[in-house]
């Protein structure tokens, strides 16, 4: 299904209904299909519920020329959000999906009830690696989303209850231990993971789990 932005861009989405539904958020140069369903999450979530969306330039959504900044993002998610009917969520996201996820709980105060943050810490998105990450995956076509997020970083104090989780090998996320415990948040090691595979971690998932059932 698709949901409408305000600027009238479709934005794919999919929703499998449940108790406690989670909101699945990818990363930059990936979609919902490669993060959340080659690796295991929809089928960890299964009993919960979840939604999961393509970010507008990435997968099946379309692929405007502007509305790429963390908080447009998040007003598309929030457009997904009313599209499937789901009050109250909680999310997991993963690398720049984290920005999208900490910008839709401080837009919309009790749509987000608790965030499992993986592939991210506290510094600035810079584009020497987003277009790292855009080889690696040899994803293209995505420079307007790269101009739009550079320079963006998790500001403020956590909007919701909100849990880190990163690779030990993860070079963009490697704060992430430190900036967690600057906002007395948990971290969650995974082990010799990077940033292209850590969130496929059968720890992350377990990890997120508890973290939604407290």
């Amino acid at each position: 299904m698709f949901a409408t932005a305000e600027d009238g861009a479709k934005i794919w989405c999919d929703a499998e209904p449940g108790p406690t539904p989670v909101l699945l958020i990818h990363g930059f140069a990936s979609d919902s299909e490669s993060t959340w369903v080659r690796t295991g999450w929809t089928r960890a979530l299964a009993e919960r519920g979840h939604v999961r969306v393509d970010l507008r330039g990435h997968g099946q959504s379309e692929r405007p020329a502007s509305g790429y900044a963390p908080e447009a993002l998040a007003r598309d998610v929030l457009a997904v959000l009313e599209e499937t009917g789901l009050s109250t969520v909680d999310a997991v996201s993963y690398s720049m999906g984290g920005l999208v996820a900490w910008e839709l709980a401080k837009l919309a105060p009790g749509r987000v009830r608790r965030i499992a943050l993986g592939g991210i810490g506290g510094r600035a998105a810079d584009r020497t690696s987003m277009r790292g990450v855009a080889e690696a995956l040899s994803a293209d076509g995505l420079d307007a989303c790269v101009e739009a997020v550079a320079g963006h970083r998790l500001e403020g104090p956590p909007p919701v209850p909100v849990l880190f989780a990163a690779g030990d090998q993860d070079d963009i996320a490697s704060d992430a231990p430190e900036f967690a415990a600057g906002l007395d948040a948990p971290f969650v090691p995974l082990g010799r993971r990077n940033h292209l595979n850590a969130v496929s971690s059968r720890l992350f998932k377990q990890a997120a789990a508890d973290f939604f059932d407290q």
